[in-house]
């Protein structure tokens, strides 16, 4: 999720434990520790576009790092404030503002390293797009109340409260778009591997359907408000078997974990090989499926240097066209 979501979360999360003892600074201190584990963007320098996919969200997003920080902190903050508080409230304050950063970014579609480095395993609940403005906008309401009211206020835990329960609605509603695309399927009669439902940006009604079949992907979105209304699902082929060629190369590894098991593969005229990470959905809700940013390389020309992450063209974030979004959401066509 954004660094403000994060910062929100942090400060909502440590503030709930500590505003009693330290009064409103705490959402100050738990909004920078909300936001600690996103620091590891610092590195990006050091390492190419592919490489660095591994990198975030990884360790710093641990709930091994979580808890050793939180120790850390804890014992720092314990000290600064000359002992007069539990340092048992301090650990558990930092480790919440710390590792709730990591359980929302698990709920995302990104994906999350909860168990490194004793594993490289992203995972990844679907359930919330990172542009959700409407759980941001819970936890700033619950930040500003708190505010603005002297001495303690429940604002914070209603927020909290009410923030999760938007959550847990995400996953209903996911849940209800996941039987509703399989029970398509069963009545179009198409085989199929296994179904990915993803979210789209600024609301949990509308859903991507992902559906991997041996030879390619059946796309198709649904909306709460489609009601009984059937799926038109398009098919667009992948030419996975140039995968088993180029299966020892490091970087196209690394983009393939990625991709968490959703690579669409497209050969071109003499070996050139473009693949997305279509985890996330097409960018277009109407018309035949879109994708931006392949990963490029020549299969006869395996040099690092080449194998790249192809930011070209105008298209810039996760929707081609915002107004079209709107109307798929409320089942306009």
């Amino acid at each position: 999720m954004d660094s403000l979501t994060q910062g929100l979360l942090g400060a909502t999360s440590f503030a709930i434990i500590k505003d009693k003892e330290i009064g409103k600074v705490s959402l100050l201190i738990g909004a920078v520790a909300g936001t600690i584990p996103d620091l590891d963007v610092l590195l990006s320098p050091f390492f190419s576009d592919i490489e660095f996919l591994t990198v975030h969200r990884s360790f710093s997003h641990s709930i091994g790092f979580a808890i050793l920080l939180s120790f850390l902190l804890g014992e720092v903050f314990h000290r600064i404030y000359h002992r007069k508080h539990a340092r048992i409230k301090w650990t558990l304050a930092f480790f919440l503002a710390l590792f709730t950063h990591s359980l929302l970014d698990w709920c995302t579609t990104y994906g999350t390293k909860l168990i490194s480095p004793f594993s490289d395993h992203l995972f990844s609940l679907n359930s919330i797009h990172v542009i959700e403005p409407v759980y941001t906008s819970i936890l700033l309401v619950g930040v500003l109340l708190h505010l603005s009211k002297k001495g303690e206020s429940k604002a914070l835990v209603y927020a909290l409260l009410i923030s999760t329960s938007y959550l847990l609605i995400g996953f209903m509603s996911k849940n209800h778009a996941y039987y509703h695309f399989r029970a398509q399927l069963e009545k179009d009669k198409i085989s199929y591997e296994d179904i990915l439902v993803s979210p789209t940006p600024l609301n949990t009604f509308l859903w991507h359907g992902i559906v991997k079949t041996t030879e390619g992907y059946h796309f198709g979105t649904y909306s709460i408000f489609d009601g009984k209304s059937a799926v038109n699902f398009q098919f667009v082929k992948s030419d996975n078997k140039i995968l088993e060629n180029v299966k020892d190369d490091r970087l196209i590894n690394y983009y393939l974990d990625y991709t968490q098991d959703y690579p669409l593969v497209e050969a071109g005229e003499n070996g050139d090989v473009k693949i997305y990470a279509i985890k996330y959905g097409p960018i277009n809700y109407y018309g035949p499926p879109e994708f931006v940013y392949p990963l490029t390389f020549n299969i006869g020309n395996l040099v690092e240097d080449n194998i790249k992450i192809n930011y070209e063209g105008k298209q810039r974030g996760p929707v081609k066209n915002y107004k079209n979004l709107i109307r798929r959401i409320f089942a306009i066509y």
